[in-house]
């Protein structure tokens, strides 16, 4: 079981050597990206929300 185990955790290190990962330039421009379109999709969710809240009151309220 243990050398099981072992094998595995030495596959996974031979695996992240093998790994190419993206400069911090792209790191950081690929999360500029998530964050920004969050951001558009949060505001417009709010604006929704809001204008779908204000025509449930009036609906309500008569």
């Amino acid at each position: 079981m243990f050398k099981r185990a072992r094998q595995f955790f030495e596959d996974v290190k031979t695996e992240f050597k093998r790994v190419q990962w993206p400069t911090r330039e792209a790191t950081v421009r690929s999360t500029s990206v998530v964050l920004s379109v969050s951001l558009v999709i949060a505001v417009y969710l709010g604006i929704a929300d809001q204008i779908l809240a204000n025509i449930m009151r009036v609906i309500i309220t008569g």
